[in-house]
């Protein structure tokens, strides 16, 4: 048998990135509602196979759901097979109870919980067949997906329109960084087009006489309107100071990331605990998502 090259993994890595497999054929097709979002799967049964074509070396992933047929109790069971070239990788049982948010698309009928399997499939190009053999009267519905690799985000530094002053912040090492300094009267304000993600880097500013730990709040505004509080415990950096203010010294860094909607927004960044603090950030954005502004 394959296993030693086709492996069965029941927990994929999570920052996998996955493209639906559109099956050669298989015993007809079910629409499923999930959370007001259809989906079509593919039938499966023990003598009509969901047929893939799939180049390796790479993972596949197959999720399936038992659909309840008329005579059931509310837990489905069901073994699943997969051949690769021929030959049987993979049989597995599985068992799964009744998920009432998930419905059939204008149909009548009960569905299970989806069951996942992760193939792993070796260099070239290969046919897998993927059978189900259910216990009961339903039949089981699924998906095929295989993976991708991701696209490497690279980050570039955002500039503010807004802000106290700029810090260049020195450390040990001789390296140097920018950072943008506000306060709780002069708020971090910038604009940016959605959709994007911001990734704001901040420092709490301690002076020589603070002790080496403080909590710290901010508050993100956008387009005016509170979005939510964050906060943050900062611990005294002693190998690092700002060449323009050395009566100050940095807190370690912090990182809050901002989920930008579509179109053009603007965001305000305040401090509001302690009363009288300084902050000083960085923001970064993908480098793809930088537009004119």
């Amino acid at each position: 048998m394959l296993m030693g090259v086709l492996l069965l993994a029941l927990a994929a890595p999570a920052d996998a990135a996955w493209r639906s497999v559109k099956p050669e054929s298989g015993a007809g097709s079910a629409c499923l509602s999930v959370k007001k979002h259809d989906y079509q799967y593919t039938r499966l049964d023990a003598s009509e196979p969901m047929l893939l074509e799939v180049r390796g070396p790479r993972r596949v992933k197959i999720i399936t759901r038992y659909l309840f047929g008329p005579d059931d109790s509310d837990t489905g069971s069901y073994t699943l097979r997969v051949l690769m070239d021929g030959e049987e990788v993979l049989r597995r049982t599985y068992t799964s109870g009744v998920l009432t948010s998930v419905t059939r698309c204008g149909e009548g009928g009960e569905v299970a919980a989806l069951r996942r399997s992760t193939l792993r499939v070796p260099t070239g190009s290969h046919h897998l067949q993927v059978f189900a053999e259910p216990a009961g009267s339903g039949q089981v519905a699924a998906r095929a997906y295989r993976e991708v690799k991701r696209a490497k985000v690279k980050d570039v530094a955002y500039a503010p329109e807004q802000y106290r002053a700029v810090a260049q912040l020195q450390f040990a090492s001789g390296t140097i960084s920018t950072y943008y300094h506000f306060d709780a009267d002069a708020p971090l304000g910038f604009a940016v087009t959605g959709p994007t993600t911001l990734k704001v880097y901040t420092r709490l500013d301690f002076d020589h006489t603070m002790n080496g730990a403080q909590n710290y709040s901010l508050e993100l505004l956008r387009d005016g309107e509170s979005v939510n509080t964050y906060h943050y415990h900062a611990t005294k950096l002693s190998a690092a100071a700002y060449i323009e203010r050395p009566d100050i010294l940095p807190g370690d860094r912090k990182l809050l990331r901002i989920n930008v909607p579509r179109g053009r927004h603007r965001f305000e960044l305040r401090c509001v605990r302690p009363e009288a603090c300084g902050i000083a950030a960085q923001i970064r954005i993908p480098d793809a998502d930088v537009k004119p502004r």
